[in-house]
């Protein structure tokens, strides 16, 4: 962290002094003679800025979400795109050459051009989030009590249960659009990853306000000590990395669904989804179907406005938890 005067007109106003020199002037300036040494506050920008958890991975996936809905786009183009990440070409061969595909198309294949042939353009889609997420779902997040591994199964699952759950969202009008699978995939992934970034900024010395926060971080607090919240968060990033618009509106009425101006069935799935995912977690007893259902009871208005049938929702739930602890991310990927 560093400080500055609070008086505008000196000079040390725009300084980024250490910790140590505030300390040692007993945070009186000591060119000003009157300006206390105060640590600024924290900006959205400062947070975009100082805090780079991104990985290479994250970055390609609304590229090749471009790539993936153009129908002029080749094989060539997707494949250079991947090959700017080496844990994700290493990644993508390594699940090319798995039982389930080696079997199926005969020998090893050493290229991300032969591995992208081998399990489909969409299947490459979910191994570059199942990526991207486990090197940024990654550690301890001290502000919010959670470790990195709960965060990313609880990630995980909430991009599977989308993407398996929007092709059934029935909206019984000619003029809706329905979410694209992937970009649904792809909301359920990242959306707490502002989470990540303020835990990393704090960690990295950005605010000492928040030093003395009992775990977990609320939204509330995190509006009062910073003036934005881990949602603001995720939403600017996603903006910065350019990610379909289709997306942000949803993840940005997630608590409040009803009220989304945009895509109001995608915003109500999401809600719904991140509520399941929380109510079960993936450990503990082994749960039935029959123990879900009878568990969780959706918002009724919020479910009927996506137009899926409650038991149809609470099996693909059931299905992502024996997704992560089988670890089927496309083939065996754990």
């Amino acid at each position: 962290m560093s400080y500055q005067c609070s008086n505008s007109e000196c000079a040390n106003s725009k300084a980024q002094l250490p910790r140590q020199a505030a300390e040692k002037f007993d945070y009186i300036c000591f060119l000003c003679g009157t300006g206390e040494l105060v640590e600024p506050a924290a900006t959205l920008d400062d947070l975009l800025e100082k805090v780079d958890i991104l990985p290479v991975s994250l970055q390609i996936l609304p590229r090749l979400q471009i790539l993936l809905n153009d129908d002029n786009s080749s094989l060539d183009d997707i494949a250079t795109t991947t090959r700017t990440d080496a844990s994700l070409v290493s990644r993508l061969i390594h699940v090319s050459n798995s039982a389930f595909y080696s079997l199926a198309h005969g020998g090893l294949c050493s290229s991300v051009e032969q591995a992208l042939t081998r399990i489909g353009l969409n299947k490459a889609y979910s191994v570059v989030g199942y990526v991207a997420a486990k090197q940024v779902y990654c550690k301890y997040l001290t502000l919010y009590g959670l470790s990195g591994q709960k965060m990313w199964e609880d990630s995980v699952r909430t991009a599977f249960c989308m993407e398996n759950l929007a092709p059934k969202i029935f909206v019984s009008s000619d003029s809706y659009e329905y979410p694209d699978p992937s970009i649904a995939y792809t909301a359920g992934l990242l959306w707490p990853v502002g989470k990540m970034v303020i835990s990393q900024f704090h960690q990295n010395g950005g605010c000492s306000a928040l030093d003395d926060i009992t775990p977990p971080l609320t939204p509330h607090d995190e509006k009062n000590i910073l003036g934005f919240t881990h949602l603001d968060v995720t939403l600017a990033l996603m903006e910065k990395w350019r990610f379909p618009s289709q997306m942000i509106s949803p993840i940005e009425y997630k608590d409040n669904p009803l009220r989304c101006p945009g895509d109001r069935p995608f915003a109500c799935l999401l809600s719904l989804v991140i509520a399941s995912v929380e109510a079960f977690p993936v450990e503990g007893d082994d749960q039935e179907i029959e123990d879900l259902a009878s568990g969780f009871s959706p918002d009724s208005e919020t479910l009927a406005i996506t137009g899926i049938r409650k038991m149809e929702f609470i099996e693909v739930v059931w299905q992502s938890i024996q997704f992560v602890k089988k670890g089927t991310v496309v083939g065996r990927l754990k």
